[in-house]
């Protein structure tokens, strides 16, 4: 019997995502990082191929095609609730000399969709189409702590270690969250990549809901000299990008 519409989708969308995540892999490294069967791989990675969405290099590494950056563009465009927010991330990577990202919540991570180089790029993971772990990073972690349902992530804890400072327990997770809310904005301070920091905070629509998050992130010496003026730049910013959503 063949596989069902749906199964075969969601093996499909695990792959891509490895594959943005990480660059191009054998599949023999797909069905390690994914754990999915190395036939069913295979599989996956010719019909891929077949409607232009994955490519094999002669080098054997699958990689994603170019195709994806039309799609990326046609999805960029349709969020026309952040139209304006180019400008307004600019002015926010100038005045901090930070890269200046704006990340929208999804499911399990914080997905970037916009941002601004600054002078940490070559170091810095999250660029747009690119997403962090709800338990790591400024933009993820203030995505969780404005989740409603938090307590229900947590309960997936313990989470993956990317570096000494990853918090990784549902107690150090549920305290960050309750700090972010209080102190208004997520301290992320070398728990991604060893050497980088980075600041966020929330963009609220008109109801109050957070509709996406705000954050800089760059070399951690910066950050440690220049947190406060950073946090009030942050939040002026803010809250220009929440005017917007209510315009």
């Amino acid at each position: 019997m063949s596989e069902r519409p749906v199964g075969v989708l969601a093996r499909s969308a695990v792959v891509t995502e490895v594959l943005a995540q990480d660059g191009p892999l054998t599949p023999a490294e797909i069905a390690d990082r994914t754990g999915l069967p190395r036939a069913s791989v295979y599989r996956l990675v010719d019909a891929l191929s077949a409607i232009g969405l994955t490519e094999t290099r002669e080098s054997g590494l699958v990689g994603l095609s170019l195709r994806w950056l039309r799609l990326a563009d046609a999805a960029s465009r349709a969020m026309t609730e952040w139209d304006g927010a180019d400008a307004i991330l600019d002015d926010l990577a100038a005045r901090t000399g930070q890269t200046a990202f704006l990340s929208v919540p999804r499911p399990d991570r914080a997905l970037c969709i916009r941002w601004v180089p600054g002078s940490g790029i070559g170091v810095l993971i999250l660029r747009p189409g690119r997403s962090l772990p709800l338990h790591a990073g400024a933009a993820g972690r203030l995505c969780l702590a404005y989740r409603s349902d938090l307590d229900k992530v947590l309960a997936q804890a313990p989470f993956e270690r990317l570096t000494p400072r990853t918090l990784t327990t549902a107690a150090e997770l549920a305290a960050d969250a309750d700090e972010t809310r209080e102190r208004g904005y997520c301290r992320s301070d070398q728990d991604v990549t060893e050497g980088i920091s980075a600041l966020g905070v929330a963009v609220l629509d008109p109801r109050g809901n957070l509709a996406g998050a705000l954050s800089i992130g760059g070399l951690a010496r910066d950050f440690d000299q220049n947190r406060t003026r950073f946090v009030d730049v942050l939040q002026e910013t803010a809250q220009r990008l929440s005017g917007n959503l209510g315009a």
